[in-house]
C-alpha cells in the first residue's frame, strides 16, 4: 500500500507481536523517526537486507509502517494513526489491570 491511500486496519494481534521482537521494535522506533529506506535501516540496525525485509513484512502486516516508492527505491515510514491505535489499547489494557491490582491490594489490606 502507497501513501496517501486508507490506512487498513491495525491487526492489534500482530502488532503486539512485533513488539515482542527486539529487532522488529528497533526498525519500529527508526521508522517512526521518519521516512528510511530498507538499506539505510539494515545498516542502522545491523542486520541483513533480508532480514530487514522480513521485519518490515512483519510490520506492514500489522498496519504499523507504510511503504513509498520513489524513483528505485522503497521508503517506510510509520502509520502513525495505527500507532495510536495500539498506545491507546496498550495504555487501557494497563490501567484496566493496574486498578484491578490497587482493588485486590486495598481489600487485602481491609482484611
Amino acid at each position: 500500500m502507497t501513501r496517501g491511500t486508507a490506512a487498513p486496519a491495525l491487526d492489534m494481534d500482530a502488532a503486539l507481536r512485533v513488539l515482542a521482537s527486539p529487532s522488529q521494535r528497533r526498525v519500529l522506533e527508526l521508522v517512526a523517526g521518519g521516512e528510511i529506506s530498507s538499506g539505510a535501516l539494515a545498516d542502522a540496525c545491523g542486520l541483513t537486507r533480508a532480514a530487514t525485509s522480513q521485519h518490515l513484512r512483519a510490520l506492514r502486516e500489522a498496519a504499523l509502517v507504510e511503504v513509498r516508492v520513489s524513483s528505485n527505491r522503497r521508503l517506510y515510514s510509520a502509520r502513525t494513526e495505527n500507532l495510536a491505535r495500539l498506545r491507546a489499547y496498550l495504555d487501557d489494557f494497563w490501567a484496566t489491570r493496574l486498578g484491578m491490582l490497587a482493588d485486590s491490594v486495598a481489600e487485602a489490606r481491609g482484611r
